[in-house]
């Protein structure tokens, strides 16, 4: 055996020599080209991607600024200047960044994602790009007459299933049967739907063929795309048809939503057909010029246009788009997680300190502004109570703002702050509110003057009992309200007087025609214009109320804004929570959808100039019966019990430590409380409720005091409540029923039969209130006094007939 040659020794190998060895050397080159080649040729695909990628997010991003402007501009609830046009158009070029970097990133992934993988897994039979055409001449693809079949086959199935699960539930009432017929109808039409499909399969797959010559790429039972457009065409036409008879879709399907996305793929269209085309609009140095520009624009705009007040709140309210484009930019600039950020106009006065933030809870006399209002509160300006009746520290006789929040059918027992997440049932229904009560003056025992919206709706407005109180007209539609007559003095009128811009945004035709713009600049009842039980109406009514706070500037206003969303009919709202299908799951819901919305706008509040200067108060008109005393679940109007009565009231003063305060209070006293609060003049005019100062700023609870409520619905029945007693009285019937709320706070023990000592009390109370509101008062502003007339004669009665015994002053003579 011989040694191998020793290195470098000049002598060939006998195992690298040879003719193979002489080609392996000859084709080593030509494969490094190759592999040069081959890598080249991905860089230059790999750019032409890239490039590809650029321009389709540049068109989309350019069609999406123009046409979100245009539809905001038309969907925007009030007037817009030209500046402002011209700056919202700055916004949205601006905010079409973030999209532009989304289409890119997609685009890239489509186009390159292909190659590198092929260039990764060296397999050279993965497609070089998902948008290159397929280019195969076929004009029926397969399978694609099957998947119509079916699709049409499942459509039958979900419409007669849904028609079938409607019918049951209509003569069903037992849950366990109604799912078990269900079930049963679901398995019939499923079979049937079945069928449907085997059956459809074989002659449209003949029509696939018979229209394959004619149609060619545009034969929908033949190619993917076809199909594709032509299921979306039905789509929408079935949307469209669905859409007036189903509210409920249009929470689900957020048409803003679409047409903003359709406007991106458009634009992406557009980008990639141009680029398709081989055509070149910007040299190197135009795209540098166009680059300068829009980074100038993006810079001025966050910095300062689009921080505008007006400006932005157009694109807020009007534009979901944008507002989700602007919550982007403020979670990418809330450097401290506080949800306030650095740009757009943003009021963090701390950027990197997460307890200082609007509408945080200033600690007094700590030498920090915590609330971002110019200044730190300081408890040595709020001097002690003293004397009789203490007024308005002079620390907090400011210019204020008043917003005021009335959301329907609220009832205390079922809010976060009124112990319901604490209860059994652990729902946090009010996450947003309990966040305000935590930083306001909360009532623990606020009573509505009436259990129904038209009742006391008024009684708020004015102070005064709608029975008999409040002047009305009834010459009315059906179904409407008596009219609030002019002879009465409303809160907005008051304000108005005193130099505030008023403002109303209503969300139900109740406030149509109901005498309740006396006094009010601006008043909005857009949304609930015509009759709608399922009407979705907070993300409006918070949408149109941020739009007309953005429009006053540095003018004091005054704003209400009705919330309708939980009266019934209740609504689900999968997206915010889903506690269930029965009315209590679905009223708890409710809740939770407008907690959201008032939230939403008390945060956009913080954001807004003024917003460190508003008074918020939120309160209700009335709860709702779930099923408590015998009253038909989801009900109310027709009885005085808790259910009904017992609201929330939360006074927000900024600067005030918050604080709970008991005693019974009634939704009559904010007209008092802001007439004092504020310095109104009031020319003299009398209230029924009384001013809550010595509560809000003092905490003086009044245990001792007796409010009042009244009800026609069903029976004429008045009450009597304070914090530890109730007591009902039924006119008709002239009885009573009395409860010891602080052993019975539920009033399931009527305690009236026996008379208790404290029953007189209450009863000498509501006497003196019957005498006063009921039996002497100005007709024109008794309905009570007016309905009486028309039951009593005008003149003695003369009978027609002799009567059958004979009278001697009063004393029957013995016949």
């Amino acid at each position: 055996m011989s040694a191998p040659p020793p290195e470098g020794s000049g002598e060939p190998d006998p195992e690298s020599s040879g003719p193979a060895s002489e080609a392996a050397s000859a084709s080593a080159p030509a494969a490094g080209a190759a592999s040069e080649d081959a890598a080249s040729g991905l860089r230059a695909a790999l750019a032409e991607d890239l490039a590809t990628a650029a321009v389709a997010a540049t068109w989309a991003g350019a069609v999406f600024a123009v046409g979100e402007t245009s539809l905001t501009v038309l969907r925007y609830a009030g007037p817009i200047g030209l500046g402002t046009k011209l700056r919202l158009l700055a916004l949205a070029l601006s905010l079409s960044a973030l999209v532009c970097g989304v289409v890119a990133v997609g685009v890239l992934c489509v186009t390159a994602g292909p190659r590198l993988a092929r260039a990764i897994l060296r397999r050279p039979h993965l497609a070089p790009s998902a948008l290159a055409a397929a280019g195969r001449p076929a004009q029926v693809r397969p399978l694609v007459a099957v998947t119509w079949s079916w699709a049409l086959a499942a459509t039958a199935f979900l419409v007669l299933t849904q028609h079938a699960a409607l019918l049951l539930a209509l003569q069903v009432r037992e849950r366990q049967l109604l799912a078990t017929a269900i079930a049963v109808a679901a398995l019939v039409v499923g079979a049937l739907a079945l069928g449907l499909g085997r059956l459809l399969g074989p002659p449209l797959g003949r029509a696939a063929h018979a229209l394959g010559p004619r149609l060619g790429a545009a034969n929908p039972l033949g190619r993917w795309r076809a199909a594709a457009i032509a299921a979306l065409a039905l789509t929408a036409t079935g949307l469209a048809i669905a859409w007036p008879r189903s509210p409920q879709l249009r929470a689900v399907f957020v048409v803003p939503w679409w047409m903003a996305l359709a406007l991106i793929a458009l634009g992406c269209g557009f980008g990639l057909a141009h680029r398709a085309q081989g055509r070149r609009w910007l040299r190197p140095r135009g795209a540098l010029v166009l680059a300068l520009a829009m980074t100038t624009l993006f810079l001025v705009t966050v910095l300062w246009w689009g921080g505008e007040v007006r400006t932005k709140y157009v694109a807020v309210t009007a534009s979901p788009a944008f507002n989700r484009l602007i919550a982007l930019v403020r979670v990418m600039t809330d450097l401290d997680r506080d949800g306030y950020g650095s740009l757009l106009g943003e009021n963090d006065c701390a950027p990197l300190d997460p307890a200082v933030r609007p509408f945080a809870v200033d600690v007094p006399d700590n030498g920090r502004d915590e609330n971002c209002d110019g200044h730190d509160f300081s408890m040595r300006d709020v001097p002690a109570a003293t004397g009789p009746r203490p007024g308005v520290p002079p620390a907090f006789q400011r210019p204020w703002n008043i917003l005021l929040l009335t959301i329907d059918t609220v009832r205390y027992d079922r809010t976060s702050f009124g112990g319901y997440r604490d209860g059994p049932r652990r729902r946090d229904t009010t996450p947003r509110l309990a966040e305000l009560v935590n930083k306001s003056v909360s009532f623990s025992h606020a009573m509505a003057p009436s259990a129904g919206t038209m009742a006391s709706i008024p009684a708020l407005m004015t102070s005064k009992f709608f029975h008999s109180g409040i002047a009305l007209q009834e010459d009315v539609a059906p179904r409407s309200p008596p009219r609030v007559a002019p002879e009465n003095l409303l809160l907005p009128e008051v304000m108005k007087q005193g130099g505030y811009r008023t403002g109303v945004i209503a969300s139900h035709d109740y406030w149509n025609d109901w005498g309740l713009d006396q006094g009010v600049d601006d008043y909005d009842n857009t949304i609930g214009a015509k009759p709608n039980p399922f009407l979705i109406a907070a993300d409006k009514v918070t949408d149109r109320a941020l739009a007309w706070i953005s429009r006053q500037g540095e003018a004091r206003w005054f704003l209400w804004a009705h919330y309708i969303d939980p009266h019934g009919r209740y609504v689900a709202h999968p997206s915010v929570v889903n506690w269930g299908g029965s009315e209590p799951d679905l009223y708890d819901a409710e809740l939770r959808w407008t907690d959201q919305e008032v939230g939403r706008l008390l945060d956009e509040l913080g954001r807004l100039p003024g917003g460190d200067r508003t008074i918020v108060v939120v309160t209700s008109d009335h709860g709702d019966s779930m099923g408590e005393h015998n009253i038909p679940l989801g009900t109310h109007g027709s009885a005085l019990y808790r259910e009904m009565l017992h609201v929330p009231l939360i006074v927000y003063v900024p600067d005030l430590p918050a604080k709970q305060v008991g005693g019974a209070v009634s939704v009559l006293d904010i007209f008092p409380t802001l007439v004092e609060l504020l310095a109104l003049d009031v020319g003299g005019a009398r209230f029924e409720g009384e001013s809550l100062v010595p509560q809000i700023f003092y905490g003086n609870a009044n245990h001792d005091r007796i409010v009042f409520a009244e009800t026609n619905a069903g029976t004429p029945q008045r009450a009597a409540i304070s914090s530890r007693h109730k007591l009902i009285y039924y006119l008709k019937n002239n009885l009573y029923e009395f409860f010891d709320l602080t052993a019975d706070p539920f009033e399931l023990r009527n305690l009236a039969a026996g008379a208790p000592p404290q029953m007189a009390r209450y009863k000498d109370a509501l006497e003196a209130w019957l005498e006063r509101v009921m039996y002497a008062r100005d007709p024109r502003f008794n309905q009570a006094v007016s309905k009486l007339r028309d039951l009593l004669p005008s003149a003695p009665p003369t009978p027609q007939l002799p009567a059958a015994l004979p009278f001697d002053h009063g004393h029957l003579i013995a016949g």
